[in-house]
């Protein structure tokens, strides 16, 4: 599918509000993992990671340009940041490696592949990019390697199912009510409707 790699303005207000919108969800979920890494361990606090990496899989599958991962999970860190959170340095950085790791996962398609495969490979490295971070900023020494590890994976099974699965099934949901007609996603679901009804 043929578009221009530039964002015009009705691309750049949907990615900004779909952007602010999971950046008050991100604060939130920042006090709900902090409950479930109490109660399940640092294991279970990686298998809801993967929200976090939501704002740029959604934004890039509906927009399918390059540069909307990365620029859609910055806006959320920032919205993030506005909204009450008191680590604005650490959210920032999270923000730019996250997006950076989201942006690599569809890069390396080219940005040729929005389907299923390339959105959950964008919310592994995305989640993956987290690991990185809060591993070079923190250290995870008070964990055992073995529980390290765990995290880990958890934390990419978390960005594959929330990130890459749960952005496509809330996209296709809202195409399928014809509010992203003018979006890439949109005019591609029109597209194949019309070759199903040629057929």
């Amino acid at each position: 599918m043929k578009n221009s790699k530039t964002l015009n303005l009705r691309e750049i207000v949907v990615m900004a509000s779909i952007a602010i919108v999971f950046g008050v969800l991100y604060l939130g979920w920042i006090f709900f993992g902090q409950v479930v890494r109490g109660v399940l361990g640092p294991v279970g606090w990686g298998l809801i990671t993967g929200v976090w990496i939501m704002a740029p899989t959604m934004c890039a599958y509906i927009i399918q340009k390059p540069g909307v991962a990365l620029a859609a999970e910055l806006i959320a860190a920032v919205t993030e940041i506005l909204v009450g959170s008191v680590n604005a340095g650490t959210v920032l950085l999270l923000g730019f490696t996250q997006g950076l790791g989201a942006e690599i996962g569809l890069a390396l398609f080219l940005y040729r592949n929005y389907k299923l495969p390339g959105l959950m490979l964008a919310g592994v490295l995305g989640t993956f990019a987290n690991f990185m971070t809060t591993y070079v900023l923190y250290g995870y020494s008070q964990y055992s390697p073995l529980v390290t590890w765990l995290m880990l994976g958890a934390m990419m099974i978390s960005g594959a199912i929330f990130a890459g699965l749960g952005s496509k099934k809330i996209s296709d949901a809202l195409s399928r009510t014809g509010v992203l007609d003018n979006f890439a996603l949109g005019k591609l679901r029109r597209q194949n409707q019309e070759l199903n009804k040629g057929v």
